[in-house]
C-alpha cells in the first residue's frame, strides 16, 4: 500500500552490469527530493553501489567510475585460465576494495543487505554480516566471467541470478515506503545524448575489450578441435554477447516475476537500452539517466499522494 507524507525510505538497487550506474543517479534524485535512505538492499551491480553509498565512499567511487574510457577497461581484463570465470579481476577488484576499505556490514550507519545466489544449492542468499567488500564481490560475480566466491564454505555468484531486484529483505523495515529501481525498463530512447550511440550501433560494433575475450575463447576452441565456423550468411553472435544478452533477459524475466510477487511502492525503472551491460565506459549516460528517470518517477509519484 502506498504511504503519504513520506520521510524515510527502504531502497532496493536491482541488477543489471553497467545500467547499475544508474543507481547513483537515482540515490541524488532521492536525496534531491529530501527522502531519506533508510535501509538499503541490492543485487550484483546494486548491490556494489549499495554498498559504496552505506560506508559512505560513493563519492570518491562516482568520480573514479565517470571518468573511465573504454581503454581503461581494457586494463582490468585478466583472463583466468583455468578458472571458473573468464577473468581473474584481480586488479579490478583491488582497486574497488581500495575505495570501499574495510567495514562489516553489521556496524555500517544504513542497515544493508546484500544478495548472491549460492550455486550448489540453488538458493538465494541473504548477506547482511561480515565483510562488506566480500558481500560485494560475491553479489557481483556475473557467471562465466567471474570465477564464483567463496564465503562461509558456500560458492557465491550474481545475485541477479535469483533475485534481480530484491524487494522482499526490506518488507519488513519501518520505513515509510519501499523505492524499488529495475534496471530491465522498456526501451524508450528517451534521454539519450546525442554523443552516445545507438543500440543498433553498440551492437554493431563490439567494444576492444569483448574482442579479447572473444579471441580468449576462439584460442581455447581452437585448442580443443572445436569448430568455430560459422555460415557466411549468418550474422555472428560471440560467446560474450550471447552470454550477457541471456543474463539479460533471464534478469528482466525474473524481474517481472518478482515486482508482480511483491509490488514496491515506488518502482523507478531504467531503460534496458540506457546502455549495454558491459558499457561501463558510459558512466555519465547511465548515471545522468538514473537522475532523470528518478525524478520523473518521484513527481508522478508525489503527484498522485497530494493532501
Amino acid at each position: 500500500m502506498k504511504r503519504r507524507n513520506v520521510k524515510e525510505i527502504s531502497l532496493v538497487l536491482g541488477s543489471g552490469g553497467a545500467r547499475g550506474l544508474a543507481h547513483i543517479g537515482v540515490i541524488r534524485a532521492l536525496e534531491a527530493h529530501g527522502w531519506e535512505i533508510a535501509t538499503i538492499a541490492g543485487s550484483s551491480m546494486g548491490a556494489l553501489i549499495g554498498g559504496f553509498y552505506a560506508a559512505g565512499k560513493l563519492d570518491e567511487y562516482e568520480k573514479w567510475v565517470r571518468e573511465l574510457t573504454e581503454f581503461n577497461v581494457l586494463r582490468f581484463l585478466d583472463l583466468g585460465w583455468g578458472k571458473a570465470g573468464l577473468i581473474k579481476g584481480d586488479m579490478l577488484m583491488k582497486t574497488l576494495k581500495g575505495f570501499i576499505g574495510e567495514h562489516r556490514i553489521e556496524e555500517l550507519p544504513i542497515p544493508l543487505t546484500l544478495v548472491a545466489t549460492d550455486v550448489l544449492t540453488r538458493q538465494e542468499v541473504w548477506l547482511s554480516r561480515g565483510d562488506l567488500f566480500d558481500a560485494i564481490r560475491a553479489s557481483i560475480a556475473v557467471p562465466t566471467i567471474f570465477a564464483p566466491y567463496p564465503i562461509k564454505g558456500r560458492n557465491l555468484l550474481d545475485g541477479g541470478i535469483l533475485n534481480p531486484v530484491p524487494i522482499a529483505p526490506t518488507l519488513r523495515d519501518p520505513t515509510d515506503a519501499i523505492v524499488a529501481v529495475s534496471l530491465s525498463g522498456e526501451p524508450r530512447g528517451e534521454h539519450r545524448r546525442s554523443d552516445h550511440p545507438s543500440a543498433d550501433t553498440v551492437a554493431k560494433k563490439t567494444p576492444r575489450y569483448r574482442d579479447k575475450i572473444d579471441a580468449f575463447i576462439d584460442l581455447v576452441q581452437d585448442k580443443l578441435g572445436l569448430d568455430t565456423e560459422l555460415d557466411e550468411d549468418r550474422e555472428r553472435l560471440s560467446i560474450t554477447d550471447a552470454g550477457l544478452l541471456s543474463l539479460d533477459a533471464m534478469q528482466a524475466s525474473i524481474a517481472r516475476c518478482k515486482l508482480a510477487a511483491y509490488p514496491p511502492d515506488l518502482l523507478i525503472e531504467i531503460p534496458i537500452d540506457t546502455c549495454g551491460a558491459h558499457e561501463f565506459y558510459h558512466a555519465d549516460e547511465a548515471i545522468d539517466a538514473g537522475e532523470y528517470w528518478a525524478t520523473k518517477a518521484i513527481r508522478t509519484f508525489t503527484a498522485g499522494h497530494d493532501d
